[in-house]
Parts: C-alpha cells; sequence; structure tokens
C-alpha cells in the first residue's frame, strides 16, 4: 500500500475542525489502495481548537506549535514532518472545508497515472458563485502570468489543495512569510518536478481569508513574493530582462557610432553618445549590485534550508 500523509493547516478553526477530520477519517477509512495518516498541524491555535483536537488523539496525529508562525512555516513543518516519516505521498488539504475531500483519492490516482511531483486540484472559476468578479479575473490573470513565467500551463496558481510526490517533499521549501502556494511554483524548474493539474468537482465558500485583508493587499503581497520567486529560481528571465535593458543605450550609442565610422565625423549627435554611455554606465553598476544582493539571497536562503528545525512538534 501507498504511505499517503494528508496534513491539515489549522489556526482557530473551532467552527468547521470536526466537520473537516470527520470528513477525512470517513474518505480514508477502509482504503484498499492508500495506507493513510491524518496529521492535524496547529499553528497556535488561541480558539477551542486545541480542546477540539484532543477528541481525535488516536485517529489523527496532533503536531502542533505554541504561536502562530503562519502558513509558510506550516508548510515547512508539513515538508519536513513528510520527509522524516519516509511518505511516499502527501496531500495538504485545508482545515475551512473549502475543497472538496470526496476528490482526494481521485487526485492521488491521477497524481499517480501522470507520474506528477505537484498535483494541483484547481477551481473552475466560472463555476464559483462566492467569488467576486474581480476576483476571478485576478486569479485567472494571476495563473495565465505564472504560467509564462514558469512555462508550464498552470489552472489555478493558488489553489492550496494540492498532492506532492516524494520528490517534491524531498525538495520544497518556502523562504517567505505570506504563503507556499507561488514560491513551490517557480522551485518546480529547479528541481525539475512535474506538474499537473485537474479540475475538482467544487469549491465552497468559508470564512474570510487571514492571510489578507482585501484584494489589495492580497496583490501586493503576491507581487513580492513573485519577485523573490524570480530572484531565486528564474535566473534564465532575469537574464532576458537584463538582455532587453541595453537595447536602449545600444541604440542611442549607434545614432553616434554610426554615423562616425561610415562618414568619418559626426558633430550632432555628441548628446546620444553622452546620454548612451551614461546610460550604459549606470545600468552596469545597477547589474553587479543586483547580482551580488540576488547570490546573496540565494545563499541565505539555501542556508535556511539546510539547516531547518521544525517548528511544530507531535503532542505528548
Amino acid at each position: 500500500m501507498i504511505k499517503t500523509l494528508i496534513a491539515v493547516p489549522i489556526f482557530n478553526e473551532e467552527g468547521s475542525i470536526e466537520d473537516c477530520l470527520d470528513s477525512l477519517l470517513e474518505v480514508t477509512r477502509d482504503s484498499k489502495n492508500y495506507n493513510y495518516e491524518i496529521a492535524c498541524f496547529n499553528d497556535g491555535s488561541t480558539d477551542r481548537t486545541s480542546k477540539i483536537l484532543d477528541k481525535y488523539v488516536g485517529q489523527v496525529k496532533i503536531i502542533q506549535s505554541r504561536i502562530n508562525y503562519g502558513l509558510s512555516e506550516v508548510f515547512n513543518s508539513i515538508m519536513f514532518y513528510a520527509k522524516e516519516n519516509t511518505f511516499d505521498y502527501l496531500v495538504v488539504f485545508d482545515a475551512d472545508n473549502q475543497y472538496p475531500y470526496q476528490d482526494i483519492p481521485e487526485m492521488l490516482n491521477t497524481s499517480i497515472e501522470e507520474r506528477s511531483d505537484i498535483h494541483i486540484g484547481a477551481r473552475d472559476f466560472n463555476k464559483l458563485e462566492h467569488f467576486t468578479r474581480i476576483k476571478k479575473i485576478l486569479q485567472k490573470i494571476g495563473s495565465k502570468f505564472i504560467s509564462y513565467i514558469i512555462g508550464k500551463k498552470i489552472h489555478d496558481a493558488t489553489s492550496g489543495f494540492r498532492v506532492y510526490s516524494s520528490r517534491a517533499i524531498e525538495a520544497l521549501f518556502s523562504t517567505n512569510s505570506f504563503t507556499y502556494t507561488l514560491e513551490t511554483l517557480f522551485q518546480s524548474n529547479p528541481f525539475k518536478l512535474k506538474v499537473t493539474s485537474s479540475i475538482i468537482s467544487d469549491s465552497f465558500e468559508t470564512r474570510e481569508s487571514r492571510l489578507f485583508k482585501n484584494n489589495s493587499e492580497y496583490l501586493k503581497k503576491s507581487f513580492f513574493v513573485i519577485l523573490k520567486s524570480i530572484l531565486l529560481y528564474k535566473n534564465s528571465f532575469l537574464n532576458k530582462i537584463m538582455f532587453l535593458s541595453f537595447v536602449p543605450g545600444v541604440y542611442l550609442l549607434s545614432r553616434f557610432f554610426i554615423p562616425y565610422f561610415s562618414e568619418g565625423t559626426n558633430p550632432g549627435n555628441v548628446q546620444s553618445l553622452v546620454v548612451g554611455t551614461s546610460y550604459l554606465i549606470i545600468l552596469i553598476l545597477f547589474i553587479i549590485i543586483f547580482y551580488i544582493f540576488s547570490n546573496n539571497y540565494q545563499t541565505k536562503s539555501l542556508f535556511l534550508k539546510l539547516n531547518y528545525k521544525a517548528k511544530h512538534l507531535p503532542s505528548k
């Protein structure tokens, strides 16, 4: 049987955690193909969540912290636990019940059949009545933008309902403090991880997100995650941008040098020579500083990953 972990990130979910765990226990009962373990990662909940989880001791694994570290840190603890316990597959399932638990076996089957390392349970945005029109547009544009940058077709870049293979469990690590969903997609290229997706049967309206207060804050945080991810994992994309940035300077210099070499003199484009030269000098200095910063950031991120110690620990 395939050793499979279902990990549930939790923070103050007293209103939904019982339904969530009852549903997961139901869908994993009497499985013939998968040896399931359900693990709850309680990220310093301050409501009745911890007391409710006590009722499930013996049925699920309780892993927790005393303080709230945030979703990215929970993801790293999940990956650490899955790696330490040598799981073949990992399913991350949100505690707010926004995703259909019935789809878990089929998502696992599809992931195995397609030999996927990251399989995304994608939402059909056109059918989500509880999403505003602006939110649907932002989700679609964002997913297409991420697809363009990483060179892989991503239907739903922000869905947290995902299946990870053992290769992904070994490789992935979140370095930002917002969310793991975007950064891990960027990591798929350097680690040669296959990303696939399938449309899930439904997605339900739940509480407001605790990661952001409004669309503006969401866009701002997502922008910085994407920017940092490009710095860390998309050097080829950066090189293209840097190459294109030389074009204005080269153009200005050509206005002086082409007539100069063809006619032997060019007193009329000295301003282009001065501006073009200044532009390229400043650009080269900027690129040097930029790459020093980028390399330092990459080194720091690698150090954090290699020396990582899980913040969430099993209950005694």
